[in-house]
């Protein structure tokens, strides 16, 4: 749900000419519209009363302090009330989202949890341009905790030209599993940039939370979208919308993005291919593929991320995947 006029985007939180508005506007004007805001208002008071509870909790350690008197109750209360709206305005919860895609009768695809906003480093890709993160995208999970790479996906996999045919419907049982079922499209592709298709693997894992977290469509399948690689204007084939976080200012605000959907993933592997050898900023990363561990920092210093540590990261599960690929 993209941010609102009218009441959300008043300056103060006690503007009542701005609820007034809201009002009118069930009545007069489109009402998808004032959900939006209503859901927005919904939001803003939950996020007081867990301002209030924290504030009550922490009373007891300020009985005695200089600056415990009800002025300073009165002010916070008002700073708190500020902050909620916000945070609202932002979508930092993506509360308002739910409440409004319930009260229009809108299929709602469960989006990963908010504590995943505070480590939102991984960039999201457009042709040569560094888009930020994202770091909440509409997902066929609902249970991402970290990277999620040790957790067990639940998402379907699609068969590839270069592996062993599974159900579509069949998820990745395990890190081993989704190892051992993308290895052969990984090794396909990794020829064609020189890669060890483990180091392909490793980043494809650290994108999708071991493929847990792999984008989905509004129909239900799979984007089969391994690398997070957004589509831009030039992207002529299937794509699809989801909710995902970027940086403006240095605040993570919540909008809807397109990202290229692939009918295998042996598709995502050969376009992740295509889109490297197409954008010139990752021609230093190109001629590092025989040694992953600098083909990794030449990627994060192209910008294909953000997070500082995305480097090492993928070289810590390259180790892990190395080891799978061998048992």
């Amino acid at each position: 749900m993209k941010p609102v006029d009218s009441y959300q985007n008043s300056l103060l939180v006690n503007d009542i000419q701005g609820l007034d508005k809201l009002r009118q506007q069930g009545f007069a004007e489109d009402r998808g519209k004032a959900l939006d805001e209503a859901a927005q208002q919904f939001e803003s008071l939950f996020t007081q009363q867990l301002f209030k509870s924290m504030r009550a909790a922490n009373k007891v350690f300020e009985a005695d302090g200089p600056m415990n008197s009800r002025y300073t109750e009165y002010y916070e209360d008002m700073h708190d009330q500020q902050m909620s709206s916000e945070l609202s305005r932002r979508g930092s919860l993506g509360l308002a989202d739910l409440v409004a895609k319930q009260l229009k009768g809108e299929q709602h695809t469960p989006s990963a949890p908010v504590a995943k906003m505070f480590d939102l480093t991984d960039a999201r890709r457009v042709s040569g341009k560094v888009i930020r993160p994202q770091n909440a995208s509409d997902l066929n999970a609902s249970d991402n905790k970290d990277d999620n790479l040790n957790a067990k996906p639940p998402l379907k996999a699609a068969a590839t030209k270069n592996a062993v045919t599974y159900s579509a419907s069949e998820p990745f049982r395990s890190p081993e599993d989704f190892v051992r079922r993308l290895l052969p499209a990984a090794t396909a592709a990794g020829k064609r940039l020189g890669l060890p298709p483990e180091a392909m693997l490793a980043q494809a894992a650290l994108e999708t939370g071991w493929g847990k977290k792999i984008i989905g469509q509004k129909n239900g399948d799979s984007s089969h979208n391994l690398f997070g690689i957004k589509a831009d204007n030039s992207w002529k084939h299937s794509k699809t919308w989801v909710s995902t976080l970027e940086y403006e200012q240095g605040i993570a605000v919540k909008v809807q993005a397109p990202f290229r959907a692939y009918g295998s993933f042996n598709d995502s592997f050969n376009d992740y291919v295509d889109f490297l050898q197409q954008n010139p900023r990752y021609g230093q990363a190109l001629q590092q593929t025989g040694s992953p561990g600098q083909y990794f920092k030449a990627l994060q210093q192209a910008g294909y991320a953000t997070d500082p540590k995305y480097a090492d990261k993928l070289s810590s599960i390259f180790n892990t995947v190395t080891r799978l690929a061998q048992t």
